[in-house]
């Protein structure tokens, strides 16, 4: 008869099972110099515990709503687990999280690990840290060109982090770099430092030709269309870059201040791989309703909705939505993420399909192509949301009507600054001229398009 399992503690807390070291890990989570509490993982399971001087500060606030302020542990169970799902959110994605685990030496699926590698610097304002650690104070490096430029040669076989001064983790599937814009130079970020920027080159997949240009033309629109969407940019290094201003950092006259974020899979409570497969209408009310101003938040969620059937983003998912979380409550944050993923169906890219045939991130009351959207749908998904119905029709007219013009003048403007352009760097001659390309084909064959097919009439 076999003797039962022995259970030994070791003095640096591993438990050895029958000779199988199970380690028990922990990291710190602080906001700026605030301790908020600590995180904790034992043979994959993952609990939180607030700290008690975050509990008693006046300026406390749940860091999502399935970590609720609470004394004692938050535990995750064996299938639900909304610890595990909220930290895991921090993280990249798919080929990204290989490369950054690649890099760190770790495994992929070590959430654990990556976040105690890559906490210094994430999404939102926690930074993550081992006990007896601690930032260094901050600093700037500086980022030149020549260097942005060998590091996007790089990819994919290293992350754009890798060789960076800080291990910086952000979340998505894309590769991103947090760094610091300043009179138009940028800076790598170093020990306590906050990041002010987040910067994307072109997509390595060949999904998305002209990633840059189509994120940075289709941002651009949505200002122009009344969505709420941080300041972004261009560069030339000589690759393309993509950079847009982070929404979750606050200037102050003593600095820059973190400012905590997440995204909607955290503020449902849902693991990052459900991004897609729990979006609906339903749950863009059921956001609202977490929201402080939910009426304001259903109309800027319904104008995100109609924005993205308009300009034929098919990547509109769940992690492309966040929201700015302290003392007062959650308030939905500026929209990011916004690009026209149908464009590379149409006729400008010899494709064999059509954009409208293309699928939407997720069903529309029960609509799943872009084809198949009209106006009556879209005012039904608004009053889904709880809007009334002569004001959801209204808004969406209001937007369908004027888009066209603003991208064609936006397309314009584009246009002329590349004649300016090319007078200092006509090297650029064949990089604008596939981006102007990708830019036409937005405008003429997906924004004309659906603005026509979103017609009342």
């Amino acid at each position: 008869m076999s003797r039962p399992p022995q259970r030994l503690h070791d003095a640096i807390g591993v438990t050895v099972l029958d000779g199988l070291h199970y380690p028990q890990r922990s990291l710190l989570a602080s906001i700026g110099t605030q301790r908020v509490g600590t995180l904790s993982e034992y043979a994959n399971l993952w609990k939180f515990t607030y700290a008690p001087a975050w509990l008693a500060s006046a300026d406390r606030f749940a860091l999502a709503p399935g970590l609720p302020l609470q004394e004692g542990e938050i535990q995750d169970g064996s299938s639900f687990r909304p610890v595990q799902w909220y930290f895991d959110n921090l993280l990249p994605e798919e080929a990204q999280r290989q490369l950054m685990a690649a890099d760190a030496g770790v495994p992929g699926a070590d959430a654990f690990a990556l976040l105690s590698y890559y906490g210094a610097e994430s999404a939102g304002s926690l930074t993550l840290l081992p006990p007896g650690k601690s930032l260094e104070a901050g600093g700037m490096a500086e980022l030149s060109d020549a260097q942005l430029s060998a590091r996007i040669r790089d990819l994919p076989h290293h992350s754009l982090a890798a060789g960076a001064a800080k291990r910086m983790s952000l979340a998505g599937a894309q590769h991103k770099l947090a760094v610091i814009e300043r009179d138009g130079r940028l800076l790598q970020p170093i020990g306590a430092e906050p990041s002010t920027h987040i910067l994307k080159p072109e997509n390595t997949s060949g999904d998305y030709t002209h990633s840059v240009a189509n994120e940075w033309f289709v941002m651009l629109l949505a200002a122009r269309a009344g969505l709420d969407v941080p300041p972004v940019q261009r560069r030339y290094v000589p690759e393309p870059a993509f950079l847009i201003e982070r929404f979750d950092r606050q200037r102050t006259a003593t600095g820059v201040r973190r400012v905590h974020a997440i995204d909607a899979c955290q503020l449902l409570g849902l693991d990052r791989s459900f991004k897609y497969q729990m979006g609906s209408v339903e749950a863009l009310a059921r956001i609202a309703a977490l929201c402080r101003n939910k009426l304001a938040t259903r109309f800027r969620l319904y104008r995100w909705l109609i924005f993205n059937v308009l300009t034929g983003n098919s990547d509109a998912h769940l992690k492309n939505l966040s929201f700015l979380v302290g003392p007062d409550g959650v308030n939905l944050a500026p929209h990011y993420d916004l690009l026209c993923t149908t464009c590379y169906d149409s006729r400008a890219y010899g494709s064999g399909k059509r954009p409208e045939h293309a699928t939407l991130a997720w069903p529309i009351l029960g609509v799943e192509q872009f084809g198949e959207v009209n106006f009556a749908h879209l005012v039904q998904a608004g009053e889904a949301m709880g809007l009334p119905r002569k004001a959801a029709a209204n808004l969406l007219e209001l937007q369908r009507s004027a888009i066209l013009d603003e991208a064609q003048q936006l397309l314009n403007q584009v246009d002329a600054e590349n004649a300016q352009l090319l007078k200092h760097t006509p090297d650029l001659d064949a990089t604008l001229a596939g981006e102007m390309r990708c830019l036409r084909a937005i405008t003429h064959n997906v924004v004309k398009e659906m603005a026509e097919r979103l017609s009342p009439r």
